[in-house]
């Protein structure tokens, strides 16, 4: 990798104090804030599917909601870590044009703070998991290491923490046993967030070379970056289905084959866009898949209580992949 990224010599707004905090929340990118606190709902959720667990206490919404904040509120420090890096005003992909306030990185301390003491009061796994991303916000965006501005560093950085560290993380906190098809679906999850991240850089080749940077949409460009998203989409997508149709997915899941190829078909238009296009590209990419998502979560959900009705075996139980001893639901 090459040298630190210095930062760059765009002057600073100034800001009043009301306007320093609507700034901050607008650089919190509260919509994508949405998508990563669930990513260790849908680990811990998974896993009470995987071990077919039925629990009617309010035990495990409790844990999901404080799965959720503890990485909600990083989140906001690492794009203010982001921000702090790029000093950039400009439109962002779910995020707005705002003045970046001085000494925007200072923030993100507390949020890291907080989210680790809150990992670790939920459990050692997920708080090493939360330690862990941390410090991978921190290689991605701090100025003299500034993994982001690298065409291998950002996506193992995402790569790792939004696709490894952070389903693992929720899964952990149920503390039931890890299975294959657990480490076969975090895999799969892994192609996922990376085909979101080259979809997210696909129309920031211009921002990118401008700060100086050498992410692959610099490096390649825009059609390549494209060509890398459609095929992580086809392998992650298609292993998503063939694990359907190997019955360690429920076999419903595959009438969302429809959705898929309305996801494909818009990548296929955004590469005849010169440069990648611009944000409202990526941003319905993003919307489509999580039209997709949502439409399988509730394939799973109908599948999950018609084989408990029918066999008295719910979820993964049910399923080829479910081959081992059910465990008792404990109260977490």
């Amino acid at each position: 990798m090459s040298d630190a990224v210095s930062e760059p010599t765009r002057p600073t707004i100034p800001t009043k104090p009301m306007s320093t905090a609507r700034a901050l929340w607008a650089l919190a990118r509260p919509k994508g804030m949405l998508f990563v606190s669930i990513l260790p709902m849908i680990g811990f959720a998974y896993a009470y599917w995987d071990h077919g667990c039925e629990d009617a206490s309010l035990a495990p919404f409790r844990t999901m909601g404080l799965l959720a904040l503890a990485w909600a509120v990083p989140h906001a420090g690492t794009m203010w870590l982001n921000a702090g890096l790029d000093r950039d005003e400009s439109p962002t992909l779910f995020g707005d044009s705002v003045p970046v306030p001085p000494h925007v990185s200072l923030y993100a301390i507390p949020t890291f703070v907080f989210s680790i003491a809150l990992g670790f009061w939920l459990g050692i796994g997920v708080g090493v998991c939360v330690v862990l991303c941390t410090i991978l916000a921190i290689l991605y965006s701090h100025p003299k290491i500034a993994w982001k501005a690298h065409a291998f560093g950002g996506p193992f950085v995402n790569a790792a923490g939004y696709g490894a560290l952070s389903p693992l993380g929720g899964f952990l906190v149920s503390g039931f046993a890890p299975t294959i098809r657990g480490a076969v679906v975090l895999l799969v999850a892994i192609v996922w967030i990376s085909t979101a991240y080259f979809a997210a850089q696909a129309f920031q080749e211009d921002e990118d070379r401008e700060r100086g940077y050498r992410t692959l949409v610099v490096v390649r460009g825009a059609a390549f970056t494209l060509r890398i998203t459609r095929v992580l989409f086809w392998i992650s997508g298609g292993a998503t289905l063939a694990l359907a149709a190997f019955g360690w997915f429920p076999r419903v899941v595959l009438v969302a084959l429809p959705g898929f190829l309305w996801v494909d078909h818009l990548i296929a238009r955004w590469q005849e866009q010169p440069k990648g296009g611009d944000e409202s590209w990526a941003r319905r990419f993003f919307l489509r898949m999580f039209a997709v998502a949502l439409a399988v979560l509730v394939c799973v959900s109908i599948d999950y209580a018609q084989t408990r009705d029918a066999h008295g075996l719910p979820g993964g139980l049910a399923t080829a992949g479910g081959r081992f001893e059910p465990r008792v639901c404990e109260k977490n």
